[in-house]
């Protein structure tokens, strides 16, 4: 990959950003993994200028950290941040499909449609490889960012927006520990259903069941992995 052509270009500057963001969330750079500037701007195509501003950016977005003499890493998100996260999620989640359940367009209705062709693609696959399965819960969220759009709320939207790029560091738990892909698409199913439908409670109700799988789904791993290390988990640790 290669965006070099001025670096003091804006473009190129959101196109460093673009590109180091997608490498992210779609586990390239996994959580909590440094960023050695050198080796980060060979990847993209571009020369530190550039990857520096890319990296303020996403810095600003809660993707990076910085800490002082480590330079840059992906944020890794421990149990109490990634609880905050789905608790925000859960609430804005619910509000915006009970919105858009009684705003949604024809464009919307057209792309929520849309999605889900896509998505049966990947529900047809015998044996879909860990990128598909990646790939499959990027459209997924799709889904929620078109109901964001369609609730009619441009702030609403805009909040959500940045709350799903955080919680996609969360992709590789169901990814890589979580079998309940017929789950996740049924309840897939049942929100862009639900909102079709014109129905706000079922809507909202559909919503917030999905996040609280994703919680329960987030706890049974971090139980597993306490146990198989034994490791002593506080009680306050756990989701509630």
């Amino acid at each position: 990959m290669n965006i070099e052509a001025n670096s003091n270009s804006p473009t190129l500057k959101q196109a460093a950003t673009d590109a180091l963001r997608e490498l992210i969330l779609k586990g390239r750079i996994r959580p909590g993994e440094q960023l050695r500037e050198r080796d980060v701007a060979e990847m993209i195509g571009v020369s530190r200028t550039p990857l520096r501003e890319a990296l303020n950016q996403l810095e600003r977005e809660g993707l990076v950290e910085s800490q002082p003499h480590r330079g840059y890493s992906v944020t890794a998100i421990d149990l109490k941040t990634g609880q905050q996260l789905l608790d925000l999620r859960r609430v804005l989640d619910g509000y915006a499909a009970r919105l858009a359940a009684t705003a949604i367009t024809q464009q919307g209705l057209d792309d929520l449609d849309a999605i889900l062709a896509q998505l049966a693609v990947f529900e047809a696959m015998e044996k879909p490889s860990v990128d598909d399965l990646a790939e499959e819960v990027r459209i997924g969220l799709r889904i929620h960012e078109v109901i964001a759009r369609e609730s009619g709320d441009a702030f609403l939207y805009e909040t959500l927006k940045v709350l799903y790029g955080r919680l996609t560091l969360l992709i590789w738990v169901d990814v890589l520990w979580v079998d309940k892909w017929d789950d996740t698409r049924a309840d897939h199913k049942e929100i862009v259903f639900a909102v079709e439908a014109r129905d706000p409670e079922r809507a909202a109700a559909a919503a917030e069941a999905h996040v609280d799988r994703s919680r329960a789904d987030l706890q049974r791993v971090i139980d597993a992995q306490t146990l198989l290390h034994g490791l002593n988990m506080p009680p306050s640790s756990r989701i509630r």
